[in-house]
């Protein structure tokens, strides 16, 4: 079987390290960027299936990447997780077309499965 690839984007180090420990298995390989900009390197040269990105980072925004993405007609679903939920930005980032957006402190019971949907969405995609 084929492993997932998710890319977890996140400025802090300790975010992205625990999306890897929770999500590196047998069934999922996981790639980490420290922002948007190492994120789209990333995305050039790997086959991402998933990405978890933070919202609010230095050097390039989860909504900048998001539109970056956009630009690209990219089909990958989007997870975003935000420590600021109801903002006008969070609003924004929806209209974007985001997969699922996640409030933190990350819950992985509530993660896990918004992944597990995601990939079966894109799955679904696929196939038509």
């Amino acid at each position: 079987m084929n492993k997932y690839t998710i890319l977890a984007v996140d400025d802090e180090e300790n975010i992205r390290n625990l999306i890897k420990y929770t999500f590196d298995s047998q069934y999922y390989d996981v790639k980490t960027a420290e922002n948007g900009k190492v994120a789209l390197t990333i995305l050039e040269n790997n086959h991402i299936d998933v990405i978890i990105t933070d919202l609010l980072m230095p050097s390039m925004t989860g909504i900048s990447l998001i539109r970056e993405m956009k630009k690209r007609n990219s089909t990958i679903p989007i997870i975003i997780i935000t420590a600021y939920g109801a903002t006008d930005m969070v609003k924004e980032i929806i209209t974007e077309g985001v997969f699922r957006l996640i409030e933190k402190p990350l819950d992985f019971d509530v993660l896990i499965p918004i992944v597990e949907d995601a990939l079966k969405s894109k799955t679904k995609v696929r196939k038509n």
